[in-house]
């Protein structure tokens, strides 16, 4: 007998299904938890707030009191016909003796001020020193000037709060003008807040504290900076206080709770008052819940455990049975039944489906070695036909690969041939349209420069004679409106620049004609086409008409030509044509050597020596260079070593064909990141093949 061993799927299965069921039935349990927790906290919660709130109604109660208090006292005194007429009369010492020391001893009362109308004098006043304050005494002027009973809560900052009251002095019937101001005052000091303390519930701790965080008053001698307090004082406690609202903070781990309130002098805040409460019976509540919390979370993961484990047994059994005998079909065995059919549920279907696979594999096995059988005699038959026309084709793709091979190497020397004329072509025109251009331009400057110039010598002679006249009209006249007139037009300065001017038109106009003859030299429009001329001549005037390239304004620095002429004598060749050479040569040696950034001397050295039976022509450049790579390609069609945009690759292609028209030698020998040499080679006189 076959021992089946459990695959390592199986193996893992079943405490992955006992997970799933414990983590499934552990999830209710954790959400009603937590529901109950919150249900069972927050009423304790609200309970410590409300206890918060009843002492902050307490306080403000109790602040309400002292105001009704202070406004009864004021106005009892301030409608009292003995102070009226001792007022009057500037009775200082019945003031002092009858009021301002009989409400220090007899009440509350912390500062008294009496002030005689209409000169402002006061003429009785006594206790703290907070009436010495600006921002007090700006309040009492407030005060008196409002000729009715009225009081106000005032932050003073160094002293803390005070709550200050004034009313008019009447006689007690009311009758007459007020002869002065009673001004009477009570700190919020501790000894205001023990008596609020005595009246109220315990409480731990009570501060006053200043919309700017500076401590006022506290209950308690050993007062310390909060670090929440200091922390969250703008962001959060301020921020509420300004909205007329309350911030609770409840610790039942410090068995502390706290509540921070505005004080309000009208109907804005003023301070902030802070009432801390020992919460002793909501620590010892929330203790208890949580104690009973986890131990009905204890008791709910216990039966989520059994639970899961039973699930786990229902469910992982039909699985292992029906994984042994998936294991007993792919071994080829499809007449065995299969486990679990008559189950019902998710189990019972999936081993129908089992089974009714194991019926479709026993037809389709069938069906197929059948058709294979088929399938393999048509192939046989289709084997020995394809290799009899393999053999056919394989002759005939060779007779038309040799015919194809022929035709290729004809076309790949006509597309040379066609690429070398179409270069030539596209060249020879560009610069058969330039220098007919060229030649026009030069034409149609020249005549109105010769004219200026030809007049330029008129007009000195004419002005030194206007000015030598001017001289003359100044030696003789001296009409106060000429003088004048003449320093307005700034005659001297006029007499220094004038010549200096027409020097500067005459150096501007023959500077023009030596443009113009270079362009004509350049162009040769109106000479014969082969011609023995100077190669020098060509050269400077391509380098004249390249002077914007090699003494720019910005971007880079200027470049040095350093010419090292042989003595030559005159050659036959195509002047425009070589030109155009020179042009092509000098313009990628500045392109060269703009692009090497790292030589700050950068120079161009043209070199020609007559040799036995021709010249040679050598320019070189200290630019970047060129790769050994590229330089056998350089007189290809097309081909460049610019970025895109900078060329189409026909400049070398059009030289390399001039020279050879000429029977003459052009090489390129270049040291990348160094300097480049092309040295070019002509005869003194042209061959007679080279002038068909």
């Amino acid at each position: 007998m076959i021992k089946f061993k459990r695959p390592k799927f199986l193996q893992k299965l079943q405490p992955k299904i006992l997970v799933f069921t414990f983590g499934a039935s552990l999830l209710p349990v954790f959400v009603s938890s937590s529901a109950v927790w919150r249900l069972v906290e927050q009423p304790l919660i609200e309970l410590e707030k409300t206890r918060l709130e009843d002492q902050v109604l307490a306080f403000r109660g109790y602040t309400a009191a002292t105001e009704k208090g202070l406004t009864n006292l004021i106005s009892s005194y301030a409608n009292w016909t003995d102070l009226y007429n001792a007022v009057q009369h500037s009775n200082r010492s019945w003031i002092k003796k009858e009021v301002s020391a009989q409400l220090l001893f007899t009440t509350d009362i912390d500062v008294v001020k009496v002030i005689q109308s209409p000169n402002e004098e006061i003429i009785g006043s006594a206790g703290s020193q907070v009436l010495n304050l600006p921002i007090v005494k700006a309040k009492i002027k407030d005060l008196k000037n409002r000729n009715k009973l009225s009081q106000e809560l005032i932050d003073t900052g160094t002293q803390g709060l005070v709550l200050l009251g004034g009313s008019p002095i009447y006689r007690s019937d009311g009758t007459g003008k007020p002869s002065g101001t009673l001004i009477a005052g009570q700190l919020m000091d501790k000894v205001w807040l023990r008596q609020f303390l005595n009246y109220s519930q315990p409480t731990t701790r009570l501060e006053i504290i200043s919309l700017d965080g500076k401590f006022f008053v506290s209950s308690s001698s050993d007062w310390k900076p909060d670090i929440w307090e200091k922390a969250y004082f703008d962001s959060e406690i301020l921020a509420n206080i300004y909205k007329k609202r309350s911030i609770y903070r409840i610790q039942p781990d410090l068995g502390l709770n706290t509540i921070y309130a505005p004080i309000y002098s009208g109907n804005k805040p003023i301070a902030i008052v802070k009432l801390q409460i020992v919460g002793k019976y909501f620590q010892e509540a929330k203790l208890t819940l949580t104690r009973l919390f986890w131990l009905g979370l204890s008791l709910a993961v216990l039966l989520s455990v059994l639970i899961a484990h039973l699930l786990a047994q229902q469910i992982s059994n039909p699985i292992i049975q029906l994984a042994k005998r998936s294991k007993t079909l792919a071994a080829g065995d499809l007449s065995s039944p299969i486990p679990s059919v008559k189950n019902g549920g998710e189990i019972g279907q999936l081993a129908n489906a089992y089974q009714e696979m194991a019926n479709s594999l026993t037809i389709l096995i069938n069906n197929l070695e059948q058709r294979v059988a088929q399938r393999t005699e048509e192939l046989e038959l289709a084997r020995q036909t394809l290799e009899e026309r393999v053999q056919e084709r394989t002759v005939e793709l060779l007779q038309t690969n040799q015919e194809l091979e022929i035709k290729t190497e004809q076309l790949h020397t006509a597309l040379h041939n066609l690429k070398m004329a179409e270069s030539q072509l596209i060249q020879t025109e560009k610069m058969s349209s330039l220098g007919n251009m060229v030649a026009g331009i030069a034409h149609e400057i020249n005549n109105p420069i010769t004219f200026i110039y030809a007049n330029l010598r008129h007009i000195n002679n004419y002005t030194q004679d206007l000015l030598s006249l001017i001289y003359r009209y100044q030696q003789r006249y001296c009409d106060p409106e000429i003088q004048s007139y003449t320093e307005k037009i700034e005659l001297d300065y006029l007499i220094k620049d004038l010549p200096q001017l027409i020097a500067s038109m005459d150096t501007g106009a023959n500077r023009i004609q030596e443009i113009i003859l270079s362009l004509r030299n350049f162009s040769r429009h109106d000479e014969a086409e082969i011609k023995i001329v100077n190669l020098h001549e060509g050269i400077d005037s391509t380098l004249l008409l390249l002077q914007y390239r090699l003494n720019p304004h910005y971007d880079y620095p200027v470049i040095q030509i350093i010419k090292e002429y042989d003595n030559l004598p005159l050659i036959e060749c195509y002047p425009r044509q070589l030109n155009q050479v020179f042009m092509q040569i000098l313009v990628n040696a500045i392109d060269a050597v703009e692009l090497n950034q790292e030589q700050s001397d950068k120079k161009i050295i043209i070199q020609t020596k007559n040799l036995k039976n021709h010249v040679m022509i050598k320019v070189v450049d200290n630019g970047i260079g060129i790769d050994n790579q590229n330089i056998s390609r350089l007189f290809e069609p097309f081909f460049t070593t610019k970025s895109i945009g900078k060329g189409i690759g026909l400049g070398l292609t059009v030289c390399y064909q001039i020279i050879q028209k000429h029977q003459g030698n052009i090489q390129v020998v270049s040291q990348p990141n160094r300097e480049t040499e092309v040295i070019i080679q002509l005869p003194y006189l042209l061959p007679n093949n080279s002038r068909q």
